[in-house]
């Protein structure tokens, strides 16, 4: 806001739902693949003919730091155990294929492994259709934060936007700035543009919110026509609506009450969400 500087540039994923005040999400570019993947151990697959995670035996150690994925892969594979793994890529992948080390296979996001040209360690994309699991918030995207007065730089940077990218990305923000209520949510999502009649295209926001143990999840669905980013803003907002309907509320308050000081959690309904 002391014009240092014109624009900051994010990972969409790590970028707040709630930007200060003056600040917009001046656009967002086109979107890498925004799905987790598995990787399983160097060699391990194909000595056991595994596919996909659902191949792994019982008591298997699979290594992810995300509280969202390990709540949604203990909802789909109760038998699994998980461990924390950091580092860069690099490093993760070492640690995966450490002879030595605990891990049958580490959960990664696409993006990051198709950028560093890792793709080829990818033994499985995961989705709602393929594993179960949906995606984080914005992956996969880069959203760029510029002032909202700054008429110049908005007029520049929408010569780089990705309308679709653009607009899925602002209803998957919508869902979890509506449901966040000062915490962070383990909240899955997956966007698509599917065919309509007549042609056209419509947006589908599929969207889950688990608990940490794997036990309690809700899931919702909707589909529409969206064409601009109010459109979207609104449509988000209702699909974190139906998420509240179906039991998300309660979730939200019991993994907010695990955290230390813990406030209760007030989700925006759809009606009232700023």
């Amino acid at each position: 806001m002391a014009k240092e500087i014109d624009i900051i540039v994010h990972s969409l994923k790590d970028m707040p739902t709630t930007l200060p005040d003056g600040c917009v999400l001046g656009c967002v570019t086109k979107r890498e693949d925004p799905r987790d993947v598995v990787v399983f151990k160097a060699g391990l697959a194909e000595k056991h003919g595994w596919k996909s995670i659902a191949d792994l035996p019982d008591g298997s150690v699979v290594g992810t730091s995300s509280i969202r994925r390990i709540a949604q892969l203990k909802r789909r594979y109760p038998g699994l155990k998980f461990a924390d793994v950091r580092g860069n890529i690099e490093t993760r992948l070492r640690k995966c294929d450490d002879p030595e080390g605990p891990f049958s296979a580490i959960i990664l996001a696409a993006a990051g492994l198709l950028r560093m040209d890792y793709g080829a360690r990818i033994s499985q994309y995961l989705e709602s259709e393929s594993g179960g699991i949906l995606h984080a918030v914005g992956q996969g995207a880069i959203g760029v934060e510029a002032r909202s007065d700054d008429g110049r730089v908005l007029k520049l940077l929408k010569e780089y936007e990705d309308r679709t990218t653009m607009l899925a990305c602002v209803a998957e923000r919508s869902v979890m700035r509506t449901l966040e209520g000062g915490c962070s949510v383990p909240i899955g999502v997956e966007t698509s543009w599917v065919e309509a009649e007549g042609g056209a295209k419509k947006l589908r926001v599929k969207a889950t919110v688990v608990h940490v143990d794997g036990q309690q999840g809700v899931d919702a669905e909707r589909t529409e026509t969206i064409e601009t980013a109010e459109e979207a803003d609104d449509f988000g907002k209702l699909v974190a609506q139906d998420l509240v309907d179906r039991g998300a509320q309660k979730i939200l308050d019991e993994i907010n009450a695990m955290k230390p000081d813990a406030q209760p959690t007030t989700t925006t309904t759809a009606a009232h969400a700023t």
